[in-house]
Order: C-alpha cells, then structure tokens, then sequence
C-alpha cells in the first residue's frame, strides 16, 4: 500500500518513498484538501495520460484495434492475455493507490478542527472516489479485497482476501448514496471538475444498470436529468469535446488535463490520431478505429463525419478529441470523459425499456430519440422491447465509441463474447468476461488466490 506523498502545491508525489505517519499530518484545513486532492490523482493515472481506459474499454472490442508495437496491448485485443500483463497490472495498482488515498480522507478528515461544511464535503469526495475506483475494478476483476479503512502503519500491513463482488458493489453503492447527500451541485472557478451531486447519481445509475435493478437506474438517471442539475445534450455534436467546453452541460465527471508548462497536460490525441502526423507534436497511431465500426455507422449519422476523420493513408482515425494548440507532446487540454450526460440519457432509456412494455413515444423513445435527433437520425417507432433493447445498446455504441465503454456494455448485456466471435476474433472465451488478477499482486498476497477461472492458477 503505497503511503501519501504532498508537496506544498498539491500535487501528488507518485513515488513516495517513506510512510508519512498519520499522526504527523491530517491537522489543518490545508492537510484535508491536500489528501482529496491526492485522492483524485489516480483517476488520470490509469495508464499514461489515462491510455488504459482506453485500452481495456474499446481495444479489447470491435471498435479499436492497436498499432502492433505493443505487446500488452496486442494480447488484450486478441485475447490472449495472462496474469502478467502490464496494462492489467498497473491498473489494478493505480486504482487500488487510489482506494487507499480515498480512505485516509474518509478516516482521517472527519477529525481535523476546520470549517464542517467543506470537512463534511471533502469526506463525501473520499466515498465517490473509492467508490468510483472499486466500480472499475470490480468490473474487470469481480471479487476484490474489499479494503475501507486506512492502513495506520506500515507494521500493520495485512494480506486480504478477495471478497464476493456483491459485497463489493453494495459497498459502492453505500459509498455513492453517501456522496450524493454530501456533494454539492456544482462548483465555481478552480473547484470546477471535482465529484459533483449529479456525478454521484449517474454513477449510482450505472451501477444499478449493471446489477441490472432497472427500476433503481431509471429513477437514479431520471435525477440526474431533472432541470436543477443543468445537464443537456449540446445540439451541436461539434461542441461535445470542444475545449471552451469541456466544464459544459454534458460534462459530468472527466479525467481533467490542463496545457501549459506546469506539466498538466494530456496527449491522448496523439494516442488517437495517424502515426507520424503532426497532431500533439507526434501522432502515435495507438488507438485505431475498426473498418467495422465506420461501416456500421448511418451514412446520414453525423457522429461518422464529427467524429471520425481519414488520415493520409486513408484510413479512418478518432476525431472526437482535438486541441489545435497542443503543437508537442503532453500539451494537450482535452479532458478524458469518465461520464457524460448523454451516456445518463441512454441509461434511462435502457432501464425504463426493461420495466415497461414500449409504447410509440414513451420515455424510453423519449431519451434515445433525443440522441438520434442530434445525430440527425430519425427517431425510432414500433419496435418490440427487445427491439428497442438492441437499439439502445446500438446506440450506446455510436454515441460513446472511443470513451472506454463498449467492453463494459458487452459484458453487462451478456453479449461479449458472440459479438467478437462474429466479428473474427476466435480466442475469446466464456471466461473472458473477467480479467485475471495480476500475477504480480498474487506473489505479493497469495489470499488472492484462486485465479480467476480459465487464467493459468
């Protein structure tokens, strides 16, 4: 467990390298927010430059493929992954440091003599992080060591077992109705972009799409959409990843990046755009649309032209984020969307689908039509449920391709699996639906075992 490491500034230390004793920090106002703002740091650590979200959510599916340069990345994609994986490995560790910054700020922050209206909302900041953490997790791995309270010392270092996944998720889900009572709705000036109300919502939301409690992810999204939260959908697709934006009314919580030379700054777009152009100094070539996926596009569905566009070699590249003046590397202002409204919007029409027989212009149609029509597509009509069940899935697809979101749909909706046998990638197995947890961790805590089933024991 890795300790805190602060400097004067706030910025995380991400190789700390001895244990700052809990008795000789968390003392002042300064100390609180210092550790929320160590908290957050991992969010935007998944990976370099937050490449792993990427990687594991759209590489590993039929919307990306990876440049060969990368052996990692290339098991991941056609499933031939093992334990010792590094994109898999550094993940895990990232989120589970970030679990472990979250803690402390819920243990250790409720004692310090300062202002209890922003002790109270730092505290609801530590419980949407770790929950936020052990949502991704969980996903990827299924049972984890379920770890809520802050390592005192490092000779009270202890071994965890994995606990069931339920257990997980109902931790995540106190952790997450905790946050929404304790968060703000919204924030001004540098504050911009920390865990908001909404934030909590639509990830509280999500999680009860994924345990399938449709009627709970209805009524959770149905809040977040609710005027008084200030989310909508920008009519111009355009002005989606636009940068003047990107603190706008479908921003909810994003992985933030900021240009200039505090060393702030993102590249993903380079990780994105053709290999050896000019794009973030140096285009990578990392991340590449499949043919399938441009194909499988309306013609007429703007999204093909906004967010796609050919490269010399004409060949069709992510154009969703763009920052003209990132002119070298790490310049980049584009923050990483970790939730955004539109994806709240299809989650509701997902959810009020599975607990109400569709009928022309119900809800459902409501919330899926209103992203239809800003792609300029007509709006949908006369379907069964599972008709519209498969439209919505479709349309989560087109709508969030890219954002790391396609491989947790395909898992969630039990269609992983005869989707990429279909589409040629012929090593995936039923097993696959789980990650295995990284050797490395195993070696270190052999609790941890069994393996996950189908990965080498």
């Amino acid at each position: 467990m890795a300790a805190i490491g602060i400097s004067s500034c706030g910025k995380l230390e991400e190789s700390p390298q001895a244990f700052i004793s809990p008795e000789n920090f968390y003392k002042t106002r300064s100390d609180a927010i210092a550790a929320v703002t160590a908290a957050y740091a991992p969010v935007r650590n998944n990976g370099f430059v937050t490449r792993n979200y990427a990687i594991l959510g759209e590489v590993t599916t039929d919307n990306m493929f990876p440049l060969p340069n990368n052996n990692d990345r290339v098991q991941l994609d056609n499933y031939v992954h093992t334990p010792q994986n590094g994109i898999l490995r550094e993940t895990w560790t990232t989120f589970y440091q970030g679990i472990s910054y979250s803690n402390f700020v819920i243990d250790k922050v409720p004692n310090i003599d300062m202002d209890g209206t922003l002790r109270d909302r730092l505290v609801a900041e530590g419980k949407f992080l770790r929950a936020f953490y052990y949502y991704h997790l969980v996903r990827l791995f299924g049972d984890l060591p379920l770890i809520t309270t802050a390592l005192a010392s490092l000779d009270k270092l202890t071994y965890p077992k994995r606990s069931p996944a339920a257990d997980v998720y109902a931790q995540i889900i106190a952790d997450l109705k905790d946050a929404e009572v304790g968060l703000p709705v919204s924030y001004t000036g540098a504050d911009q972009g920390r865990a908001t109300r909404g934030a909590a919502k639509a990830f509280l939301a999500s999680v009860y799409l994924t345990q399938k409690q449709y009627q709970l992810a209805a009524d959770k999204a149905a809040e977040v959409m609710r005027p008084e939260y200030g989310y909508g959908l920008w009519a111009n697709l355009a002005d989606v990843f636009d940068i003047k934006n990107e603190f706008g009314k479908e921003a909810i919580f994003d992985a933030q990046f900021m240009s200039g030379p505090g060393g702030q700054g993102g590249n993903l777009i380079a990780f994105f755009a053709q290999e050896n152009n000019a794009v973030g100094g140096r285009g990578f070539g990392s991340f590449q649309p499949t043919q399938e996926l441009y194909d499988a596009f309306d013609p007429t569905d703007l999204r093909r032209t906004v967010w796609f566009t050919k490269g010399t070699d004409n060949k069709f590249y992510c154009n969703k984020w763009i920052d003209a003046d990132a002119k070298t590397e790490n310049q980049s202002d584009n923050n990483w969307p970790l939730i955004r409204y539109a994806e709240v919007v299809l989650t509701f029409a997902e959810a009020y689908n599975e607990v109400n027989v569709p009928v022309d212009g119900n809800l459902a149609y409501q919330a899926v039509n209103s992203i239809r029509g800003r792609a300029n597509l007509p709006a949908l009509s006369g379907l069964t449920q599972d008709q519209l069940r498969q439209a919505i899935l479709k349309e989560r697809r087109f709508e969030m391709a890219f954002e790391g979101q396609r491989w947790f749909d395909l898992v969630r909706t039990g269609t992983l699996v005869s989707t990429l046998l279909a589409k040629g990638t012929v090593n995936i197995k039923s097993f696959h639906v789980l990650f295995p947890v990284p050797q490395f961790e195993i070696d270190l805590n052999q609790n941890l075992k069994p393996q996950n089933t189908g990965y080498p024991q």
